[in-house]
Formats: C-alpha cells, structure tokens, sequence
C-alpha cells in the first residue's frame, strides 16, 4: 500500500512539473537589446532568445548573456516596461 502511494505522488509531481512548463513566457516586446541596445536582428542575424524566471529576453547575441546574469532584475525591468508602455 505504501508503495501504491509513494507511486501516485510521483506521478502527481510529474503532472505539475509538466503543466508548469508548458506555460508560456511573457513576451519580450522590446525591439532593442537590453543590455547593448543595439537592435534586435541587425547585422548579428537574430536574436538569442531564453526565458528568465516566465519573461521572454530576446538580446542581440549570445555574448550578452553574460552581462544580463550580472544583473538580471536590470535588465528584466528595461523589458516589463516596453510591455506596459505597450498597453497606454
């Protein structure tokens, strides 16, 4: 029997890891990278795209990761503002 239970919360804690990771991220609307603020799909090709604690970040390059991990609230706050100043 304690074995049928410890089963079922495995498979419970599997379904809630699973739904959590469909949720899609908050769109970045920034056009910009946050962290050089050159554009987004300029002469680097296109952006490099993560998600951040549920928010889309779209940088220029791979290289400026590094700068965003240094700071990330930062940078995510630039991004949450391109967002609401969208919705005015």
């Amino acid at each position: 029997m304690k074995t049928l239970a410890i089963i079922a919360g495995i498979i419970l804690a599997a379904n809630l890891t699973l739904r959590a990771d469909d949720a899609k991220p908050t769109p970045d609307k920034l056009t910009t990278c946050p962290v050089s603020g050159e554009k987004l799909g300029g002469d680097m090709g296109g952006p490099y795209v993560f998600t951040y604690q549920g928010q889309e970040v779209k940088l220029c390059c791979k290289s400026c990761k590094k700068d965003f991990d240094k700071d990330p609230n930062k940078f995510i706050v630039k991004i949450r503002q391109a967002d609401t100043a969208g919705k005015n």
